[in-house]
């Protein structure tokens, strides 16, 4: 049986099932090598039939249907026209998908709202070089998943941030235990990273889901911006460098780093990791329990410190529990002294997972959720770094210092990093994120220019002390300058791709020179050549290009805030109205396009991990699933059924005795028949009998044996009696209680009386103190 591929005629690219691969033919198409393939050679094929039932939500389509050999050489095309059963369309709600209805598009982008008036926008600004905005192409609607989801292409699916936003256990003592000691402070000094590794021993940041995925949904794929009815904003150098605290240049090529005699040695232990199973030995529990027991030398301690820092806390994007052995050669060259360019790195990983948001969203097209390893922590403090509207309060200085020193002797530095204050701080519920987004007004576009008592920002102001002070400090202030001028730069980012090689990621910050200081003009994206070329840029003394305008890489003072152009304002209006067409034009419903991914997430999954979250979603049958509420009273009616039942058999239980009581009085009383233990009492247990007891004759009386046999092999007859009272223990294991009856209920009124209860006692002794064995003894029910 020869394979095919099925294809739909009005994708593009078309959709092919991953089993299955098409070349073109080279005796064109419809043809091979022997000449045309007759169709009926390929009719009794089951397989095709199987194909359609499978992807039948292709609706009422055109299907294209390529006959391929097995040399992978095209046979036949044929163009059927199939009238499938369930036509897919935009406005309706197609069965089996899944929908976070808690995701909104009612906000300022929504179809049939006017262009806004943009704040700032200015005719006395002039951009030299400035191109028309007629001539520049608008933002492309759909490469933003806000818009598609509005338009109907997919919808909106549960979207789960698995990065770890709290710290490991044992991560804080650890780092305590290694920056106490100065010459390794010294060598995370020089590398650039001694304060942001000493924030992330108490980064805690507390995220709101609801609002992440709005914000996630509003990047473009194209632009690499976040789309707002005012312009666009996104993540710079300059957030990560003052939030992170991360080194913008270097001295080492992070993706060809040269090891020592020495490394070689400590990269093959950190490849083996902890001496556990293969498959935990990079976890980071057992990471931190292994490499960070203070008793144990190992000489590559402070590599291992590092890479689990590397790994869990800048580029964890595979597993959140698990170390990756492409940051170990990073942290080799760190542990040396060796500064890497890890802003560039970290901002060019974050922008690659939040492509990866939108690919995964639109491939599953509603079939499955999406998760996701984006670095959630850093797009929290951004937004509450950025949006002043936000209701949550940082940290006072006093209380952030109080709670990252852990004890006196630990390491704390003259000025706290400027994400100390965002530890453990919640924000307040209820609020609508989206009117806040689409308000220029709320945006900060320069929010690390202001002191914030005390805490830490990064110099990259042309007015800033420590630049001010580069004639006095030559390498220290060509450092700082050469950081500051990246930061504004043109140039594509480094990073790590899907198979852990150098790729590079476009870097667009002259789409929001705003938040730089500069007066924002119709965009133009300078053209630099090779994109691999310039990274060496970031760790080399390469110069840094600027986009061919003068003073291109001038650094803005500390308090200017930018102003627009008359032709950005036009500029901005046709984006506006282009995505307006892009949400008024009727179109189907995509098909999926990805059926097996990692990040994908199955509906059980997704449900069980929504009633963690408290966050429900739409299942494929329509119902509402993953709230906690409704586990919580799953939970509790499981509870109380268990409980009615555990009642309903003791009831059932009381009125079995109750019949059982009724019978017995029928029958006659029942005698009273003491438990006694098969064994007897231990020989060393010695049972002190109250002074009542003692004072009482013993009286003699016959009765009845109705008690077992009491065994015990090694029982003894001890008596003693001393001082106030005696013990007394069973002579031989043939001692029996025959009966206890009561007596003496009741005296005459003033004498000290009560109930009493004699018990008959046969110890089968061979005194002849007893004629019959039998020996009663009284005593008081409440002794």
């Amino acid at each position: 049986m020869l394979p095919f591929v099925l294809a739909a005629k009005y994708q593009n690219p078309p959709f092919y099932p991953s089993c299955f691969r098409c070349t073109n033919s080279a005796h064109g198409v419809g043809a091979s090598e022997e000449g045309p393939v007759p169709l009926s050679r390929f009719l009794p094929s089951l397989i095709l039939l199987e194909l359609l039932e499978r992807y039948t939500h292709f609706g009422h389509r055109d299907l294209l249907i390529l006959l391929v050999d097995h040399k992978a050489r095209l046979l036949l095309v044929m163009s059927l026209n199939f009238k499938l059963h369930v036509p897919i369309m935009a406005s309706g709600n197609p069965p089996f998908i899944i929908r976070d209805h808690l995701y909104s598009v009612d906000d300022r982008l929504k179809r049939g709202r006017p262009p806004p008036l943009l704040k700032g926008a200015d005719e006395d600004v002039i951009i030299d070089e400035e191109p028309a905005p007629e001539a520049t192409s608008v933002i492309d609607p759909a490469s933003v998943s806000r818009c598609c989801i509005e338009r109907g292409l997919f919808p909106a699916v549960p979207l789960f941030f698995q990065y770890p936003c709290s710290t490991s256990k044992g991560w804080s003592e650890w780092v305590d235990a290694e920056l106490k000691n100065p010459s390794t402070r010294d060598i995370l000094s020089r590398a650039g990273v001694l304060e942001a590794i000493f924030a992330s021993k108490a980064c805690d940041i507390h995220i709101k889901v609801k609002t992440l995925r709005h914000l996630v949904r509003r990047w473009s794929t194209e632009t690499h911006t976040f789309i707002c009815s005012w312009g666009e904003f996104t993540p710079t150098l300059e957030d990560v460098a003052n939030i992170f605290h991360l080194p913008l240049c270097g001295s080492q090529d992070p993706f060809h780093i040269a090891l020592t005699a020495e490394d070689g040695p400590k990269l093959e232990i950190l490849r083996k990791g902890a001496p556990t199973s293969p498959s935990t030995s990079l976890r980071f529990s057992n990471w931190i329990q292994f490499f960070g027991n203070s008793d144990r030398d190992e000489p590559c301690r402070l590599a291992a410190f590092v890479s689990l820092w590397l790994g869990r806390f800048l580029f964890c994007d595979f597993s959140q529990d698990c170390l990756h052995g492409r940051v170990f050669p990073l942290a080799l060259a760190i542990a040396r002294g060796s500064m890497i360019p890890l802003a560039p790195m970290f901002l060019g990983h974050l922008y690659r997972l939040l492509d990866q948001i939108q690919f995964l969203e639109k491939g599953a097209a509603g079939t499955m959720a999406v998760e996701t390893f984006v670095n959630s922590s850093f797009l929290q403090i951004f937004l509450w770094e950025r949006f002043k509207g936000i209701q949550v309060s940082p940290l006072p200085y006093s209380k952030a210092e109080s709670l990252v020193a852990s004890d006196e002797d630990s390491y704390v530095p003259s000025s706290l990093p400027l994400i100390c204050r965002w530890f453990r701080r919640m924000q307040r519920k209820g609020q609508n994120f989206l009117e806040l987004l689409d308000d220029v007004e709320q945006f900060i576009f320069r929010p690390y220019c202001a002191s914030s008592e005390g805490f830490k920002s990064m110099p990259l102001y042309a007015d800033s002390a420590a630049l001010m002070e580069a004639l006095a400090m030559p390498t220290q202030g060509c450092r700082l300058r050469r950081e500051a001028l990246l930061s504004a730069a043109c140039l594509p980012l480094p990073t790590f791709g899907d198979d852990h090689l150098e790729i590079s990621v476009h870097y667009s910050p002259y789409r929001v020179r705003r938040q730089l200081g500069f007066d924002q003009g119709v965009p133009s994206r300078p053209n630099h050549g090779g994109s691999l070329s310039l990274h060496r840029v970031f760790w080399t003394g390469d110069s840094v290009p600027g986009d061919g305008r003068p003073l291109a890489l001038a650094l803005a003072i500390r308090q200017r805030v930018g102003g627009l152009s008359k032709a950005y304002q036009n500029y901005w209006n046709r984006c506006f109205a282009s995505l307006s067409r892009f949400h008024a034009a009727h179109c189907d419903r995509l098909i999926p396009t990805i059926i097996h991914h990692a990040r994908l997430v199955s509906e059980e999954k997704a449900i069980s991990l929504s009633e963690k979250r408290n966050l429900p979603f739409i299942s494929k049958s329509g119902e509402i699933v993953g709230d906690f509420s409704k586990l919580k009273r799953k939970l509790e009616k499981s509870g109380s059924h268990s409980a009615g039942k555990s009642v309903a058999h003791g009831k059932r239980k009381r009125e079995e005795s109750c019949s059982a009581e009724k019978r017995q009085a029928v029958k006659g009383p029942k005698r009273f028949i003491p438990k006694v233990a098969a064994g007897g009492p231990p020989s060393s247990r010695k049972v002190a009998l109250p002074e009542s007891l003692q004072q009482q004759p013993v009286a003699f009386g016959s009765g009845e044996r109705a008690a077992p046999k009491a065994s015990s092999p090694h029982s003894t007859s001890q008596s003693k009696g001393k001082g106030k009272g005696f013990s007394v223990t069973p002579k031989r294991r043939s001692m029996r209680i025959l009966e206890t009856r009561f007596a003496n209920t009741r005296k005459n009124k003033g004498e000290d009386s009560g109930p009493k209860v004699v018990v008959t006692v046969d110890d089968n002794s061979d005194d002849d103190s007893d004629d019959d064995g039998t020996a009663g003894t009284e005593a008081n029910i409440h002794e």
